[in-house]
């Protein structure tokens, strides 16, 4: 069949590696919310109802961990049909991937974007 492409291969893995990093990003900013948000139930009296700010981040946490996952499987998959020189597969298995991808990319994002939304809401009324 002869050789792979190498810059196809490069090409592909930096554009895999800046989702990933757009993913991380999302687990950073859930993780410190749902961090602070954990350490507010510590205080001796906390100010407010932390479980609305607690069940966002964590599912912005939780659906950033999701698209990251599915980025590192696309890119895996990928990678192997580059280097086997075959077209990608257009099966089940590849809609489910892009399907769970755009609910993780935009369902964490939602998450925190509603979180931060909400948290403005609430401390901006008094």
């Amino acid at each position: 069949m002869g050789e792979h492409d190498p810059e196809k291969l490069k090409a592909f893995w930096e554009y895999c590696e800046a989702w990933k990093g757009l993913a991380k990003l999302q687990m950073a900013g859930n993780a410190a919310g749902l961090a602070y948000c954990l350490t507010a139930l510590n205080s001796a009296s906390p100010r407010y109802n932390t479980g609305a700010f607690i069940t966002l981040f964590g599912i912005g946490l939780l659906l950033g961990a999701l698209f990251f996952f599915i980025i590192t499987i696309v890119k895996a998959g990928m990678t192997t049909a580059i280097v086997a020189r075959e077209p990608p597969g257009g099966g089940f298995a590849d809609k489910a991937s892009h399907f769970f991808g755009l609910l993780g990319l935009w369902g964490s994002s939602a998450a925190f974007v509603a979180a931060i939304l909400l948290f403005i809401y609430r401390f901006s009324i008094t």
